[in-house]
């Protein structure tokens, strides 16, 4: 390891400090002001290189000068990273709902004019005059909600925007794929539940109405195969993810100024992120009475979990699926002029909750089984993100006193003698270290200092 020299005006010696040979010169290495102590007796420090002066550590910075969230951190919190401000939540979430606006206004703009030289006169909400085609605009509408919040993220948080996947900072796709798995027997007992209830309640009504998709349905499901996966990751991403993130960031830290309030811990806690992703999801939809009820049983659920497992992954895996199977649906019936719209039913959040509850069991149990990591690893956070001071070396943690004890010599051909200085080597706690040197070091500071240096 290679150090650079000690700061000016310090005790340190900018000399190399080091055993002297028989012929009176010093042995000469790269630079050897201290040596660390023995992890234990009798070790031998071959390496011709030596720690002089604790490096500082320096903060971690991402790609193009983003900075990662702070190492131990939970997903909730991942936007309140070194560089965070009070107002980066509100301005990031501000920028963000502007962007989707204008971006929404455009592309509504653009399929107008595209209608209109194709001279399909349709409105509002039938721009195309074609159940189909609405449906693809929609979804590839909703799609663009994901590369806006990444720019929010990345612009105004300066933050990695792998940290709106998961606590890895990326997305953990083994992890998905083990979601997958427990998301279709939730699927159907989903559909067992809504059946049976169906058929106590209304006996003669038909679960799947007759098939109307004529000529069209294979083109129909080749589309939603296709664009709903992009929709409801754009959807997982906005509000499970940047929002959620940057409502739980508000709060200060335990080690923050005024973090020890009651109301800076309320904060810091996931409920109130939760909520209000899971309320903003259910608003965004276009249902009323039980509809709007069985969104929001389903999305405040998404969001517990996705803080639970420290990802997007697990959320992503049911909704995707879920989108698929009632998008699939509504093409077999010819309704996907009415699809996600609608009063839904009693039946239907009895359904609704039976499938969350099953997959969300299901995954709890593999994130435990598999030790799937819920908070941010030392290795990719920021360790000094929070103002501690950087920690010593390992084997500079311990107490002043500790004994140091080397009984060989890293140099073997070399004969200590009584009027010469010890090398490393031949350390130990209470040695004489120099003309000007205590028992406990030059200045009668830490042991560790350089043999031969004085104050």
């Amino acid at each position: 390891m290679r150090n650079s020299p000690p700061p000016p005006g310090s005790s340190w010696s900018s000399e190399p400090q080091g055993p002297i040979s028989p012929d009176g010169s010093a042995h000469h290495h790269d630079q050897v002001w201290a040596w660390p102590p023995a992890a234990s007796r009798g070790e031998v420090h071959a390496s011709s290189s030596a720690w002089a002066w604790p490096p500082p550590v320096q903060p971690r910075r991402g790609p193009s000068g983003t900075v990662p969230p702070p190492a131990g951190a939970p997903y909730h919190r991942l936007a309140r990273t070194r560089r965070h401000r009070w107002w980066m939540p509100p301005l990031a979430v501000v920028a963000a709902v502007v962007a989707i606006v204008v971006v929404q206004l455009i592309m509504a703009t653009a399929a107008v004019v595209v209608a209109v030289v194709a001279g399909i006169q349709g409105t509002g909400d039938d721009v195309f005059r074609s159940p189909l085609a609405n449906l693809v605009l929609q979804l590839v509408v909703v799609a663009t909600m994901a590369p806006i919040v990444f720019a929010a993220a990345w612009t105004v948080q300066r933050r990695p925007v792998g940290t709106l996947f998961s606590v890895a900072g990326r997305m953990r796709w083994r992890w998905l794929l083990c979601c997958l798995a427990p998301a279709v027997p939730a699927l159907v007992v989903s559909f067992a539940v809504l059946f049976g209830l169906q058929r106590l309640a209304s006996p003669d009504a038909a679960f799947i109405g007759e098939y109307a998709g004529g000529s069209g349905f294979v083109s129909a499901l080749v589309l939603i195969v296709l664009l709903v996966p992009f929709q409801a990751s754009a959807e997982e991403i906005a509000l499970r993810g940047f929002l959620m993130q940057a409502v739980g960031s508000i709060g200060a830290g335990a080690g923050e100024r005024r973090g020890g309030s009651r109301v800076s811990w309320l904060l810091r806690t996931p409920l109130l992120a939760i909520l209000v992703s899971g309320t903003v999801f259910t608003l965004l939809h276009d249902y009323s009475g039980w509809g709007l009820l069985d969104v929001a049983v389903f999305g405040v659920a998404m969001a517990w979990l996705t803080w639970f497992t420290g990802g997007l992954e697990a959320a992503l895996g049911l909704h995707v699926l879920h989108n698929l199977t009632a998008f699939s649906i509504s093409a077999y019936e010819g309704t996907l002029d009415r699809v996600a719209s609608g009063g839904g039913s009693w039946q239907g959040v009895v359904s609704t909750s039976v499938e969350v509850a099953v997959y969300c069991a299901a995954v709890v149990y593999l994130a435990r089984r598999l030790g799937v990591r819920r908070t941010v690893p030392d290795d990719a956070g920021e360790p000094n993100a929070t103002g501690v001071p950087a920690a010593l070396p390992e084997w500079g943690a311990g107490a002043p006193a500790a004994q140091w004890q080397l009984e060989q010599s890293a140099h073997p051909d070399w004969e200590p003698r009584a009027d010469r200085v010890p090398g490393p080597s031949q350390w130990r706690s209470g040695y004489a270290q120099g003309p000007q040197d205590g028992p406990d070091g030059p200045g009668g500071r830490s042991p560790w200092t350089a043999p031969g240096s004085g104050a």
